[in-house]
């Protein structure tokens, strides 16, 4: 949520569209550009906090929404709201609001995604791109999410999706926030392999919340976010289920005929692009992400880390260091 990082640069502002959302904004210093910072699930404007102190202090400019269902930002029931053209024009709306013609688009998990149809819908918008764990994903048109678990199960041997059937399931929010510490343990594991085991095979996720199993916290996470973290997901707060919405809309196949519509010549890249991909994450294996970036960024630089899926958490210095290295290089 925009308050948890720092109260004095939380905003709010009600779009055009009627959508309201919260969002962490800090001009910029000595003509340095903005920094668009986009989360994922299970997540919000606070798990950049890392890098938002790190590039406000530099003198970047920084806006870092809490995305629809997060945070402060509105929840919506209806799967539609969900579509990602419309939170790629909800996004371009907060540059409106300020006059920020260009930002750097950084997006992690979910956020790469909706950074990917931000080049789609608004690329004149973007002085450059870079992708946490999960690359660039070109519109694809109708999705099935079988058909990406039996090629990653036979190309790895486990799938990488099989969550995903949890995570549309109706009864999922629920389970999610009466089992806290079962969601911690799933979330952030110390061990990534967690993910491996619990959370990528079919069936498991559910089995992981059934047996109610827990886990020690990484040493990248303290007892003290982990509070913010379930106050954020409270069920006073809505708990998970505008996250998740995310997932249910895109196997709803919401974002289909939107992807289909997008002409050829907005599916290529041209702006410099960074993938820091993440060695041990079990969901954005690094080289599914660079082979599926490849064919559609002109100009792709890759970093490796070694460390699991929250890479801005795990490996937040190194993180930051490459992000305003690439920065300074292409801006």
């Amino acid at each position: 949520m925009a308050g948890q990082v720092s109260p004095d640069l939380g905003k709010h502002v009600c779009l055009p569209s009627g959508t309201k959302y919260t969002y962490v904004f800090s001009p910029p210093r000595e003509n340095k550009p903005y920094i668009l910072f986009l989360h994922g699930f299970p997540s919000s404007s606070y798990d950049w906090r890392h890098q938002i102190h790190f590039f406000v202090n530099a003198g970047y400019g920084v806006i870092a929404p809490d995305l629809l269902g997060y945070g402060g930002t509105d929840k919506p029931s209806e799967l539609e709201a969900y579509r990602l053209k419309t939170m790629s024009d909800d996004i371009a709306g907060i540059l409106d609001h300020h006059k920020i013609p260009q930002v750097i688009a950084v997006g992690h998990d979910w956020g790469s995604v909706l950074n990917s149809r931000l080049a789609s819908y608004h690329p004149e918008r973007v002085l450059a791109y870079a992708f946490l764990a999960i690359g660039y994903s070109a519109p694809a048109g109708k999705f099935d999410v079988e058909v990406i678990n039996n090629k990653t199960e036979e190309l790895l041997g486990y799938p990488i999706y099989g969550y995903w059937h949890f995570f549309n399931a109706p009864d999922a929010a629920e389970i999610m926030v009466s089992n806290v510490r079962t969601s911690i343990a799933i979330t952030y594991p110390a061990d990534p392999q967690t993910i491996r085991y619990h959370l990528c095979p079919r069936g498991a996720v559910r089995e992981f919340y059934e047996k109610q199993m827990t886990g020690p916290l990484p040493s990248w996470i303290s007892k003290n976010e982990v509070i913010k973290h379930n106050r954020i997901f409270s069920a006073e707060k809505g708990g998970y289920r505008g996250g998740l919405n995310w997932y249910k809309a895109q196997m709803a196949n919401i974002n289909a005929a939107d992807d289909e519509a997008i002409p050829p010549e907005r599916i290529q890249i041209d702006q410099p692009t960074l993938l820091l991909a993440s060695k041990n994450d079990y969901v954005g294996v690094p080289a599914l992400q660079e082979e599926q970036m490849k064919p559609f960024v002109k100009h792709l630089e890759i970093e490796s880390l070694d460390c699991g899926h929250w890479t801005q958490l795990e490996k937040a210095n190194e993180v930051n260091e490459m992000l305003k290295s690439f920065f300074e290089k292409h801006t």
